[in-house]
């Protein structure tokens, strides 16, 4: 019975003795492992230890952008942002390696050192192709549709400054096709330009009303051509050319054209027509025309009806008295005549500021995806650093190494892949945009 006594006591001691030194003596491995309570055969209560369960890197580039920064990225302190330093990675003395496999170690390292790529992507997915002032908004631009009449009555022979009224005219008007916008269309009439200022000529010259160009667009030498052909001749049959004009702009007219005609006449209507009532009815028509009158060195009387023949044609009069003055009033007639017109002129001579501005926005492109790839090669740098510590440390052999940064390698090919995938959208977004605009100015 004693001896029954001491082998109870002698067990007792043993395990008192085995429990203590559990507890002192710390486990190697207790960075991998976490308690789990479990019960043994007897359904008594027991500890054991399990590896720690890190959770699946994402593989996609979107799961990665959103997964944002590790845990230990988060509070690390680091010398310059992202970077880490050799007392950064300190940290890895912890880092539970043992009894992972690669995949584990994977996730672990990701699970740690991923770092939040919002502001390198942000600006690269938000990218707009903005060209400012070169924008053109959403209002529809106009193309223009000219009708250009020239009075070719007898009294056009008549000279000034010792020049011929009508080669001034003609000067006058060739000089004003080179300042067309590029995709104007035109037509040229000439009026009065058979028989003589004869009576017996009268009803000859009163139907001379003749298309000697176009309604087409502006071609230098055809249109240089037309003018060569008709000199100043008749009588004046201003109503009958003003009809006219407004059927050569309805054989091109549409909702994307602006439509006006320019008289150059030196006088009254003497074909017993009503160029006044032939205007308004234009201006009022769905052709909604004006009417812009150049009255070559006329009299009072001729001014007065030509004015009125402005006024009720929605357009404007000018009394010019030699070339210079002829050729300057042409031009802002046509620059005043329509604000839109006039800015899809000036939009058509910024084309190489469009360009420009291309290359700029191409360039900034260039730069967010440099930023981008830059990020990802600073990622995959702060993880191998990582991986290396444990190699050194002797942690993990050299064939797992490579095995490692093997697959780190394949997270940042992932991520330049994107980058490069938000680059050529982008250019892409640029020359559609580019596009529009030349589109839209023509």
């Amino acid at each position: 019975m004693r001896t029954l006594l001491f082998i109870i006591i002698g067990c007792f001691i043993f395990v008192l003795t085995g429990c203590s030194e559990t507890e002192a003596r710390p486990d190697k491995n207790e960075n991998k492992q976490v308690e789990a309570q479990i019960e043994d055969e007897q359904g008594n209560a027991v500890e054991e230890t399990r590896p720690i369960k890190f959770n699946d890197a994402p593989s996609s580039a979107e799961d990665i952008i959103a997964a944002g920064a590790g845990v230990k990225m988060k509070d690390m302190s680091t010398s310059s942002k992202w970077k880490l330093n050799p007392e950064d990675l300190a940290i890895m003395e912890g880092f539970p390696v043992e009894e992972l496999s690669k995949d584990e170690m994977i996730n672990g390292i990701v699970e740690w050192f991923a770092m939040d790529y919002t502001d390198v992507h942000k600006p690269l997915i938000d990218f707009e192709a903005d060209y400012g002032e070169y924008g053109i908004d959403k209002r529809e631009m106009k193309q223009l549709n000219l009708s250009v009449l020239i009075d070719a009555s007898g009294s056009m022979k008549a000279t000034i400054d010792g020049e011929q009224m009508m080669a001034l005219a003609k000067d006058a008007v060739e000089r004003f096709g080179t300042e067309l916008p590029e995709e104007s269309i035109v037509s040229l009439r000439v009026y009065g330009h058979a028989g003589t200022g004869s009576k017996a000529d009268k009803a000859m010259s009163c139907s001379s009303n003749e298309l000697i160009y176009g309604p087409d667009s502006y071609n230098d030498t055809e249109f240089k051509d037309a003018l060569t052909k008709f000199e100043a001749a008749g009588w004046t049959p201003l109503a009958a050319a003003i009809k006219a004009g407004g059927g050569d702009l309805r054989t091109r007219a549409s909702e994307k054209t602006q439509n006006m005609i320019f008289v150059v006449s030196d006088g009254v209507e003497t074909c017993d027509g009503n160029p006044v009532a032939e205007a308004l009815e234009l201006a009022e028509s769905d052709l909604d025309v004006e009417v812009n009158v150049l009255g070559f060195n006329v009299d009072n009387e001729g001014q007065r009806q030509l004015k009125k023949v402005a006024a009720e044609g929605n357009g404007k009069y000018a009394n010019v008295k030699s070339t210079i003055d002829f050729q300057n009033t042409f031009k802002t007639m046509l620059e005043e005549a329509n604000a839109e017109v006039r800015e899809l002129s000036q939009k058509v001579n910024n084309g190489m500021q469009i360009d420009n501005r291309t290359i700029q926005l191409n360039d900034q492109v260039l730069k967010l995806t440099s930023s981008f790839n830059e990020f990802a090669a600073l990622e995959n740098s702060n993880m191998r650093a990582a991986i290396s510590v444990l190699r050194e440390s002797d942690r993990i052999d050299n064939e797992t190494q490579f095995g490692l940064n093997d697959r780190i390698d394949e997270r940042r090919e992932i991520m330049n892949e994107y980058g490069k995938s938000l680059k050529e959208e982008k250019f892409e977004l640029i020359k559609r945009t580019r596009q529009e605009l030349y589109d839209a100015m023509k």
